[in-house]
């Protein structure tokens, strides 16, 4: 699994990402990791236990995009089609979006 793949998921349910290199890589042009911004995540008034909702969001979202690859295929193009028709997908947009807006925003009274 790539983290192309991985952050193509990611956007249609909500959360914001960014593919990036891990050691065993063979190329920059199919990273096989992600990275999550936390300096933004604790911007917005999260704590530890938000931390590890997070964290199980982006395994659902792994756990999503093998079941998209084994049923598309391997290559990129192939595996986007197949992102909308997933019924996990909007599900977890849903669940995700949820603990979005109970959030504050930046500059807003927080605790």
């Amino acid at each position: 699994m790539t983290g192309s793949k991985v952050e193509k998921v990611a956007e249609k349910v909500s959360i914001s990402l960014n593919r990036n290199c891990v050691a065993g890589d063979k190329s920059a042009l199919a990273p096989g990791g992600v990275r999550i911004g936390t300096p933004a995540m604790t911007t917005r008034g999260m704590m530890e236990a938000d931390f590890v909702k997070v964290a199980e969001f982006i395994d659902r979202i792994v756990k999503i995009c093998v079941e998209i690859q084994e049923k598309e295929g391997k290559k990129l193009v192939d595996f986007e089609k197949g992102i909308d028709k997933h019924e996990g997908v909007a599900a977890l947009r849903k669940e995700v979006e949820a603990v979005g807006v109970s959030l504050p925003f930046p500059g807003a009274n927080m605790p």
